[in-house]
């Protein structure tokens, strides 16, 4: 094959790294959601990127004022509890706890820190499941402003 005729897999795409400055990673709080971090902690330590650990609690709808206070308390220990038991020392956190619906908050959330990457778990369901439940890693996928890596939750 001759020299003029071949081709770059990227084609006409410039050959450089995509900045990766903040990568999202949404919590649950279970341990399936953490196999997110297992994709996160790499790339953060290869791009020297900060990783943003979000927690969304449910909308309080009539729950009392001081109760709400007191799970976005526990729920921002608890992420700071992850960030130091399960992030490297040279990896930088910074941990959010939101309130409504998942999908809207964490794309809202990517939007204003100008997240460069989303990585989240999905439970896979297929089918009438998803239909009926809807998926929040799905909606997030399709609205999101930067690129989402999806982990399938084994």
């Amino acid at each position: 094959m001759s020299a003029a005729k071949t081709t770059s897999v990227l084609g006409g795409v410039r050959a450089s790294y995509p900045r990766l400055l903040r990568i999202l990673v949404p919590l649950d709080f279970s341990g399936k959601s953490r196999q997110a971090l297992r994709y996160a902690v790499p790339l953060a330590q290869k791009f020297s990127a900060r990783i943003h650990l979000v927690h969304v609690l449910p909308d309080p709808g009539k729950t009392p004022k001081d109760e709400v206070t007191r799970q976005r308390t526990v729920a921002l220990k608890r992420l700071g509890e992850m960030s130091l038991s399960l992030l490297p020392p040279r990896v930088r956190a910074e941990n959010a706890v939101l309130t409504g619906k998942p999908a809207e908050q964490i794309l809202a959330l990517a939007g204003q820190q100008t997240i460069d990457l989303i990585v989240l778990t999905t439970k896979g369901r297929s089918g009438l499941k998803r239909v009926l439940v809807g998926s929040t890693a799905e909606e997030i996928m399709r609205h999101a402003p930067c690129p989402v890596m999806s982990v399938r939750r084994q």
